[in-house]
């Protein structure tokens, strides 16, 4: 079986609890919690361990929060700062932060996984997990496949192409999954080239919670001697089950890594990390969007 279900059909949301300095494995020496709307609270945590700088956004998917896919571009193709691929989305979404999605190429910009967007398959899935959300509004992390066909960037294909096991109405691409039913995977130590998986670097990743009811989405700042060295693989997998994930998976880090929350104050969307890249925010193949799904 190569997806996990991660939700609980007709469950009413409960109220999760808030998240707590208390539950982290490390010191944390600085701790705020601000509630950006209605089911989302943007946390951030300074731990000097690391040293690390850590935002989470937690997110309780009621019939009023969702997560969604976003390219800001009508093709696969191109690349966009994680900041304007949210303020694309404007005004028909009503957008309260993201972060930065799936690994793409630096050639063109496509995402190198599955890509859906509205029930619409931009760009083929790999042999790699995706999170996805499906037509029940379920968030789920799994490998999708498609038909035996070879599919170029852009195919017009797409568009009408089943997936299996399920057709998602959202999904983006990531690897390795770092946990799955609350056990990390053996792939946090091996995957890809040397010092990707046991390097600390910065780091994106969303994770599962509360029978799916729950989305944790994180960033961890990296590359910033004396402010925030990155984590290792494994060690994001053990900051995901601190949260409370079940199910969680990386997402594209390094100079990608960024996340965008709404201000409450101003109702701008801002950039609430460091990005390590000297020029600053780095553009991007596609992001993964939290937005409010009922009129403010």
């Amino acid at each position: 079986m190569t997806f996990c279900l991660a939700a609980c059909a007709g469950a009413p949301v409960a109220h999760a609890p808030a998240i707590k300095p208390s539950q982290f494995a490390f010191q944390v020496d600085s701790f705020r919690s601000v509630a950006v709307a209605r089911g989302v609270t943007h946390t951030f945590v300074y731990s000097p361990k690391g040293p690390w700088a850590i935002h989470v956004l937690d997110v309780q998917l009621d019939k009023c929060v969702g997560a969604v896919a976003a390219k800001g571009a009508p093709g696969a193709t191109g690349r966009i700062k994680t900041s304007e691929i949210l303020k694309s989305l404007e005004p028909a979404r009503d957008v309260i932060g993201g972060v930065n999605a799936d690994f793409f190429s630096l050639q063109t910009g496509a995402p190198t996984n599955a890509l859906v967007m509205s029930g619409r398959v931009v760009t083929p899935p790999s042999k790699q997990p995706v999170f996805a959300i499906d037509s029940s509004g379920k968030p789920r992390i799994g490998v999708l496949t498609a038909p035996d066909t070879l599919y170029s960037t852009d195919d017009p294909r797409l568009a009408s192409v089943s997936l299996a096991p399920l057709h998602p109405m959202e999904a983006v691409g990531g690897r390795p999954r770092l946990v799955k039913d609350s056990a990390i995977v053996p792939e946090v130590d091996t995957e890809g080239q040397p010092g990707f998986a046991n390097g600390r670097h910065p780091r994106t990743a969303v994770g599962i919670a509360s029978n799916g009811r729950r989305l944790f989405v994180l960033v961890v700042d990296g590359r910033r001697a004396g402010y925030s060295d990155g984590m290792t693989l494994r060690e994001l997998a053990d900051l995901m089950l601190s949260l409370g994930a079940r199910d969680a998976l990386n997402l594209d880090g390094g100079g990608s890594t960024a996340m965008i929350v709404e201000n409450p104050a101003t109702r701008q969307l801002e950039v609430v990390n460091r990005p390590s890249d000297a020029t600053g925010e780095r553009t991007v193949g596609d992001a993964l969007a939290i937005i409010e799904t009922c009129r403010r």
